[in-house]
């Protein structure tokens, strides 16, 4: 890893600035090639796509045209695996460079690159970090344990102090592009509010830029996560839902108030839901009728494979199918098994019993 900044080819950014053009041209000159082709590619969510190309001609290049919003792109020469990454935005830009060391390129005219470089070279014990590696690799050769763990200590620290420079550097930058892009490969290791708080705050400066866009998309799903989160803490009523069961009827969870239900998610490839069958066969045996019911909800994406497990493991209580996951993802399952014990007005009493743990909960009650 010589730049943090290659690492995030993911995230997307933009910065309001004063001065620019409605064009952008980009001058390059690479030492130590002489003619050939650099091809310019702008990440997307799918991946770089190539935009444009233009030929090398004693050493130089240039691209010209316009862009909606600075994005992230790369620029490759001929066969060279490493790029120059940089933001194109309507400026004039200028960019000198080694093909031995095209990470090391020096990017001129934008104020969004001059940022990106701020924060790259900010990286605190970059190099360190890099030789870390090395120093463990030869370690584990020669078998020094000692040294390995030493050494991953040190690297253990020094990715927190960048971690802590990442995110410091992103709270301080939420005016500009540089923010942004940092913020999007930063979101997935926040909690909801503290992102929420984000999200807002760079809003102020770069509202509708697509990359903040897809910022605000990942709020989302988290919002429903913590939604169903809050709706199956134990003393809430469960969500009802409906689903089909073995023989294609529809079943509500509300048919079976006036009993106790144990609500369990699984599916047929899950292990250790597989491994729960024999005790909740052994306490369907013993409890199951007027005042207990065990409700299956399978998340196996096809019927055959769900139908199989149902006949291998004995399963003679109400078995339902969903198969695209939505009451899964109302009662926010993250892994399964997952279980659910409800009382006879249908609210939430246990979560997760295990073994012996139901059958000594259901003796309890019944």
């Amino acid at each position: 890893m010589r730049k943090i900044g290659f690492l995030l080819l993911t995230g997307l950014v933009v910065l309001a600035s004063c001065g620019k053009t409605d064009q952008y041209k980009v001058s390059g000159t690479v030492e130590g090639v002489t003619e050939g082709q650099a091809v310019l590619q702008k990440i997307e969510a799918q991946g770089p796509v190539a935009v444009d190309t233009a030929e090398i001609v004693d050493g130089a290049f240039t691209f010209t045209g316009s862009v909606e919003h600075p994005e992230l792109h790369l620029i490759y020469v001929d066969d060279n695996q490493v790029p120059v990454a940089f933001f194109l935005e309507n400026a004039n830009i200028t960019i000198n460079a080694d093909v031995e060391n095209m990470q090391d390129a020096e990017v001129a005219g934008s104020e969004i690159n001059a940022k990106f470089k701020e924060f790259n070279d900010g990286v605190p014990s970059n190099d360190r970090a890099q030789s870390l590696q090395q120093e463990f690799m030869a370690a584990r050769q020669s078998g020094d344990q000692e040294k390995m763990q030493e050494l991953a200590a040190e690297y253990q620290g020094i990715m927190q102090e960048q971690q802590q420079y990442y995110r410091d550097f992103v709270m301080a930058n939420t005016d500009n592009v540089v923010g942004a892009f940092l913020a999007m490969n930063m979101a997935g290791s926040m909690e909801l509010p503290e992102l929420e708080e984000l999200v807002a705050s760079l809003q102020e400066s770069n509202a509708g830029h697509p990359y903040v866009l897809e910022l605000e998309k990942m709020l989302e799903p988290m919002k429903k996560q913590q939604a169903a989160e809050t709706a199956i803490q134990v003393g809430n009523a469960a969500p009802d839902f409906t689903l089909t069961d073995l023989e294609g009827n529809e079943v509500s969870l509300a048919d079976f108030q006036g009993k106790y239900v144990f609500l369990d998610f699984w599916a047929s490839w899950c292990s250790p839901c597989r491994n729960e069958s024999p005790n909740m066969v052994k306490a369907y045996e013993e409890f199951g009728g007027e005042n207990f019911e065990i409700v299956g909800v399978s998340l196996d994406k096809t019927a055959e494979p769900w139908r199989k497990a149902v006949e291998e493991d004995n399963m003679t209580w109400t078995l339902l199918h969903d198969p695209q996951g939505d009451v899964a993802n109302t009662y926010g399952v993250q892994s399964i098994p997952f279980t659910l014990l409800l009382d006879k007005e249908g609210n939430i009493i246990e979560k997760n019993l295990r073994g012996e743990q139901l059958q000594n909960k259901l003796k309890e009650l019944l």
